[in-house]
């Protein structure tokens, strides 16, 4: 079950896995190509800028459309079979992937290096991303170069796209919001519909935050997840359903939207990103957990 790879993860620490972007939690195929179809055109026709990113495993195969390219909001597509999710994010200057993977492996290494973690931090902008089949659109705030990824517990080699000076596109029309808040929170919207776009956005002040969306057995309470978190057990709990969504992390003040389809029926809001205020512990388990229902 998905939901179990994070509560063992959770629990021994081992958040690099975690870290941007949950491990593997694949969908059904036809629910994948479903919500893509159903909801691409809308989000094109709102972001006139469309790239594609080809994945095959923990590498990325191909970038398509970003020959002119253009800073701001654009329509994102991956497609292939991901590892894991992708992330699209803007390093500092001097600063590099390679640099980004050493300083995780010190944040999460036998010392637990929270300056490490830190600075990762500090000098990444979180973009956005999504698994492999999904649709949606990231906000690029400037021009320059990109940096995108999957996101394993083992990562592939990155890929960079450029784009230039920002041309101003609206956001598309969405039918929810999930707001990841400061203090380990989250807000927004308590229903959404069962096919549609909703808006995530990040407006904590200093810490990153990224979206699992569970599904779980009508009545599960918030109490029974973080027991469930902080037991450790190696089987999955018995209120977790296989449906259920993920995205890429985002930076403070950044947002992005998702294209999506789920089985009508009640979710729990996760995020398993590492607080260094915390000595690394996974939001969730600051009780960063809400549940919301699916109609």
């Amino acid at each position: 079950m998905p939901i179990n790879v994070h509560l063992r993860t959770a629990v021994v620490g081992a958040c690099a896995a975690a870290l941007v972007g949950a491990p593997t939690l694949v969908s059904t195929a036809t629910a994948q190509q479903a919500a893509q179809q159903a909801a691409q055109s809308a989000s094109s026709q709102s972001a006139r800028q469309s790239v594609t990113i080809v994945t095959k495993g923990d590498r990325i195969t191909a970038i398509r459309g970003t020959n002119g390219l253009r800073a701001g909001r654009i329509s994102l597509t991956v497609a292939g079979r991901s590892a894991g999710t992708v992330e699209v994010v803007r390093f500092a200057k001097r600063y590099s992937y390679k640099k980004f993977l050493a300083d995780f492996g010190r944040a999460f290494g036998p010392q637990g290096n929270m300056r490490a973690l830190k600075r990762a931090i500090r000098k990444t902008n979180f973009i956005g991303g999504f698994p492999s089949g999904t649709t949606g659109t990231v906000v690029l705030p400037r021009a320059g170069k990109y940096t995108t990824f999957v996101f394993t517990d083992r990562p592939g080699r990155p890929e960079t796209f450029r784009a230039g000076r920002v041309k101003r596109s609206p956001r598309p029309d969405v039918d929810a919001r999930i707001v990841g808040k400061p203090g380990a929170r989250w807000g927004g919207s308590r229903h959404l519909p069962a096919k549609g776009t909703f808006e995530l956005k990040n407006t904590a002040k200093d810490v990153p935050h990224f979206l699992v969306m569970q599904q779980v057995v009508e009545g599960t309470t918030k109490a029974q997840v973080m027991e469930a978190l902080m037991s450790g057990d190696q089987g999955p709990p018995p209120w977790a359903l296989p449906a259920h969504l993920e995205t890429s992390s985002l930076s403070p003040g950044n947002s992005m939207t998702v294209n999506y389809r789920l089985p009508r029926g009640q979710y729990v809001l996760l995020c398993f990103f590492p607080d260094p205020k915390m000595d690394g512990m996974p939001h969730a388990l600051m009780g960063m957990i809400r549940m919301v229902h699916v109609r």
